[in-house]
């Protein structure tokens, strides 16, 4: 970190350091908080619940689904008394503008009637594959892959220009935290919780990227979390299924995985918040621990003093927040218990612990304030250190007063209620959304059939809605245009081929990894989800079908809807292959029934007919 960064950052510290001192003294909190008795501040300020679910009747944790759409008096409870810092919340607490902003704003007046710091309100609303808020009240957009499909033409502006709108819709809502970008640069082909979330193979467009998206959101009064520290594109485990880890050797990490943090933390406007990754390093730490089984395992980051404050702090230079992923994934909780995983981190550097307890009932409650009561024990013990746990305290305070938290209630619920309702969704970011789409659309190749020609396609897409999207829309843009589509749910109950190979064309369209009934969009019920065949079925029957197509002179066209990679397989046996990155569909009740549609879907239409250029360049390597 050279001196200026070095100068610019304590300055800024110590500003809010001075800041902070009003809000220690309306608190009467000492900046030492010497003795953990007086005040349990320095602990509920460093919580971040999920209130995702909770049932009132005692319904067992895996059992409850009651959502939480408005606080209940237990829940209130355990915020006033626990001195909560932080809420996250789910697609489930989130089902209109009305009710979101009434939600969040009864938040925020829980902690200021209670004499607390205002609440950190979190969500993922990324864009793509992961957002939480329905498509009726927030443009999901298509998501970083396509951003960074962009790139080679349009530089960072689709970085900026959509992190700027995802900013101004949360905000309106009374979100002040965005668990976004992730700037993990991904390597492997076989990823399976990154792949389209990730901008590029490159960790230089990845770090320019997500240092515009990080300035985009702060810029428009949301604070940024940029994850997942050190980084988790080069993984083949999910780390909310397992522990991965990344072999990568110390010069690989600093030039690629390590890159994009370096270049955001340099910036005048750098993260507000750094997540950190359930993830092994061990060419950064290769220090073991034993686990809840007996086992003998390598630290993963979110655990590692050498990561979080010897290598992110101390040598990064990192002024701002660690905030660790989800402590109740599987990378942590099936190794370490809810006491011990909240005491390493917070010891390894974390300031903030995300999601270190889920309560879902009155016996919940329970258990998460004995919980509480081990953690205090830890400080009073020595087992966490104090002064540690009054500076991260510092911090924070300093971050919520930096942005300004307590504005979204500083006016009444109804003008908040009147402004979001007024502007939600925002005209602009579905126009962007679209204008993304198509500048993302990429040709991987063709062996000239495209532009389509003809006015009879057979289309082939992941489920129902994906169907009812693209038919809409190759109608909408060619005159006089009809389809037949088979959902990839329902191949096993639809043994015939023929409508599909009698067509002018054959459209594909491909999701790998599948998708979850979440993603599916509602138009397959519930049955035909379990009676799905799994992938390794669909890939069989999809490559039989291509080839069957290939034998009867029918073009085909493969569509990559997720990550493009799996075009490789297809190159000798179809006519054309074109990557979309991202297969967003919202569904609108008519007189005439469900109908799908989608900004992804339009763009590859006109794509296809040759309305539109496909202009975009794959920002991963396609074999």
């Amino acid at each position: 970190m050279n001196n200026e960064t070095a100068n610019r950052k304590a300055g800024m510290m110590l500003r809010g350091f001075y800041g902070v001192l009003g809000v220690l003294a309306m608190l009467s909190v000492t900046a030492s908080c010497s003795s953990s008795s007086e005040s349990t501040l320095w602990l509920g300020q460093k919580l971040m619940l999920d209130l995702r679910y909770y049932c009132e009747d005692g319904t067992d944790e895996k059992h409850c689904k009651t959502p939480v759409t408005a606080i209940s008096p237990e829940l209130e409870a355990v915020i006033r008394e626990g001195k909560i810092g932080g809420v996250i919340l789910f697609a489930e607490n989130l089902e209109e503008t009305g009710q979101v902003v009434r939600l969040n704003y009864q938040l925020q007046s829980i902690a200021k009637e209670a004499g607390l710091p205002p609440l950190f309100v979190a969500i993922d609303q990324e864009g793509g594959r992961v957002a939480r808020l329905p498509d009726a009240v927030a443009t999901r957009f298509v998501g970083n892959m396509a951003i960074g499909a962009t790139y080679p033409t349009h530089g960072t502006a689709f970085s900026t220009s959509v992190n700027a709108g995802i900013a101004k819709s949360i905000r309106l809502l009374g979100f002040n935290v965005n668990f976004a970008p992730t700037v993990d640069v991904n390597l492997n082909a076989d990823n399976p919780v990154i792949n389209v979330r990730s901008y590029s193979e490159s960790p230089e467009q990845v770090a320019e990227m997500g240092a515009a998206a990080v300035s985009a959101l702060q810029q428009h009064g949301v604070m940024s979390a940029l994850k997942h520290f050190p980084g988790h594109g080069d993984t083949h485990v999910d780390s909310h299924t397992g522990l991965p880890k990344v072999e990568h050797d110390a010069a690989t990490i600093n030039a690629v995985d390590l890159l994009p943090f370096k270049h955001a933390i340099e910036q005048a406007d750098y993260p507000a918040m750094i997540m950190t990754a359930h993830i092994q390093y061990p060419a950064l730490d290769d220090t073991t621990f034993i686990t809840r089984d007996g086992e003998q395992k390598v630290l993963p980051a979110t655990l590692s003093k050498k990561i979080l404050t010897g290598l992110l702090r101390d040598d990064l230079g990192y002024n701002g927040l660690i905030v660790t992923d989800a402590l109740d994934m599987a990378g942590i909780a099936q190794y370490v218990d809810h006491r011990d995983a909240v005491i390493k981190t917070f010891n390894a550097g974390a300031d903030i612990a995300l999601m270190p307890f889920a309560i879902r009932n009155p016996e919940g409650i329970k258990q998460f304030r004995a919980l509480y009561k081990q953690w205090i024990q830890a400080r009073e013990h020595g087992e966490l250190n104090a002064a540690e746990m009054d500076e991260s305290l510092l911090r924070i305070l300093a971050a919520k007063q930096a942005y300004k938290l307590d504005d979204f209630i500083a006016r009444p619920l109804a003008q908040r209620l009147e402004e979001a309702t007024a502007a939600l969704p925002m005209a602009d970011n579905q126009q962007l959304e679209l204008e993304l789409a198509e500048a993302a659309l990429t040709k991987v190749f063709d062996k000239g059939v495209l532009p389509l020609k003809g006015k009879h396609f057979a289309l082939v897409m992941p489920d129902e809605a994906r169907c009812d999207a693209l038919s809409n829309a190759l109608k909408q843009y060619g005159k006089g245009i009809t389809t037949v589509c088979m959902s990839l749910n329902r191949i096993a109950t639809q043994p015939d081929l023929s409508p599909l190979l009698s067509a002018d064309a054959l459209i594909i369209g491909d999701i790998t990894p599948q998708h979850s009934m979440a993603e599916m969009g509602g138009m397959d019920d519930l049955a035909s989800w379990r009676a799905r065949p799994d992938k390794a079925a669909i890939d069989r029957w999809v490559k039989s079908l291509t080839e069957q197509a290939k034998a009867n002179q029918v073009k085909t066209v493969m569509v990559a809807l997720r990550t493009p990679y799996m075009l490789s397989e297809y190159r000798n046996v179809v006519d054309a292959g074109i990557a979309t990155f991202g297969y967003n569909v919202t569904i609108s009740q008519t007189p005439r029934g469900e109908v799908a549609e989608g900004a992804v879907f339009s763009a590859l239409a006109a794509g296809l007919l040759g309305h539109i250029p496909m202009p975009g360049e794959s920002p991963v390597t396609i074999e």
